[in-house]
């Protein structure tokens, strides 16, 4: 039996996750990548929902805990180094029971899978043809496919190309992250220093070194998206602005966001996409869904749906655009879920402009915490994926 074709544009964690999910459906994909090699860096990310049973599904649970960050829990530090309120690691819990290094992740993933995998590459152009998909590459490189699989992340040009009545709303500021070295009296916490101004900073652990968080409420600046010199003096000015530069552990933090070649700031946006697949091509993970860092739930959701897509072509390989229908299906009642904390009043929570606001934030965790309310924190919140829409036809 002839096995599709599929490219994916890609080699984030979605496109890696894919590749495995067709690898064990006897199918080897091409993964398209622009970048030059697979990139480094990366925050701590959550791993929720059904994505754990995937990974054990996949016989790859066991290497996955091998790379655990280990964050017990989640202390908010107010002025002066008082702890306001603390919040163990739970399934339910802002800190999940499992967290991986972003980079670590990606790299057993794509070790994991088999692909024709081309770096420093990327799709130009694509045009439906009567057997499938015509891509065209900016190395000249013309790819014939039966489905083309845009896993390119929030920004994705193939969804602005494919889909333009898809949107991204913006969630009101920013979210840096760079490397800094771990506090050894900080154990096994993530600690997130609250201040008035509209800046949140936080330092959580990593394997390796910690990992330093700064939400930044602000007007969105366009101009500085695409620019990391003009990023860095962004966050710089606004931790100034707050007036916490020499606060806490701010000033390793400035080094790191000024100096450290792992710094990366984005917009926090929302995407929004009423449908994921159109002429033999579909989004998958951030490109489709993202609800930007503040859900926690973008690596869950792209091996959920790498799974749920996979599954669905080699349900129907000689009816991929059922396929999609199937696969869009199935993930999209994970939607409200995925994007659930995906608005600017989750920012206003995490970046508090007043103590007025750090109260009240304050007096709520307080509650949640310790208070009967705190079982809330040890249950499954959501995510499981759905079973298949139906067997193959």
């Amino acid at each position: 039996m002839k096995r599709p074709r599929i490219v994916i544009s890609g080699a984030g964690i979605a496109g890696n996750a894919l590749c495995i999910a067709l690898n064990r459906r006897g199918i080897i994909p091409t993964i398209i990548e622009r970048a030059d090699r697979p990139q480094p860096g990366g925050h701590t990310v959550d791993l929720r929902g059904s994505s754990q049973d995937i990974l054990r599904e996949w016989g790859m649970l066991e290497s996955v805990h091998a790379l655990a960050v280990p964050e017990e829990r989640m202390v908010a530090i107010g002025r002066g180094g008082r702890r306001l309120w603390s919040m163990p690691a739970a399934s339910g819990a802002i800190v999940a029971d499992l967290e991986v290094g972003r980079e670590d992740l990606n790299d057993v993933l794509r070790q994991a899978g088999d692909a024709n995998s081309r770096f420093g590459e990327e799709i130009i152009r694509s045009s439906l043809t009567q057997s499938g998909v015509q891509i065209e590459t900016s190395s000249g490189r013309t790819i014939d496919a039966d489905l083309l699989v845009a896993a390119e992340g929030t920004h994705s040009a193939l969804r602005a190309r494919m889909f333009p009545e898809s949107s991204l709303a913006y969630l009101g500021g920013y979210m840096a992250f760079a490397p800094v070295p771990f506090p050894p009296d900080f154990h096994g916490e993530m600690r997130v220093y609250t201040a008035p101004g509209g800046v949140m900073v936080a330092i959580r652990p990593g394997r390796a070194h910690g990992h330093a968080i700064v939400a930044i409420r602000a007007p969105r600046v366009p101009q500085i998206e695409r620019d990391t010199s003009a990023q860095r003096k962004f966050v710089v000015e606004h931790i100034g602005r707050a007036g916490i530069s020499g606060d806490w552990h701010v000033p390793s933090i400035l080094d790191a966001s000024q100096h450290d070649p792992g710094f990366h700031c984005d917009a926090l946006l929302k995407v929004s996409a009423p449908t994921w697949h159109r002429e033999r091509t579909v989004l998958l993970g951030d490109a489709a869904w993202s609800g930007s860092p503040l859900t926690g739930r973008g690596t869950a959701m792209a091996i959920m749906g790498a799974e749920a897509l996979a599954d669905a072509i080699a349900r129907r390989p000689h009816d991929l655009d059922s396929a999609c229908r199937d696969y869009e299906t199935r993930m999209r009642p994970l939607l409200r879920w995925s994007q659930r904390d995906a608005s600017p009043r989750t920012l206003r929570a995490w970046a508090p402009a007043s103590a007025g606001e750090i109260l009240l934030n304050t007096i709520f965790m307080r509650t949640l915490t310790r208070t009967p309310l705190r079982t809330l924190l040890t249950r499954p919140d959501g995510g499981n994926l759905p079973r298949p829409v139906h067997a193959a036809s």
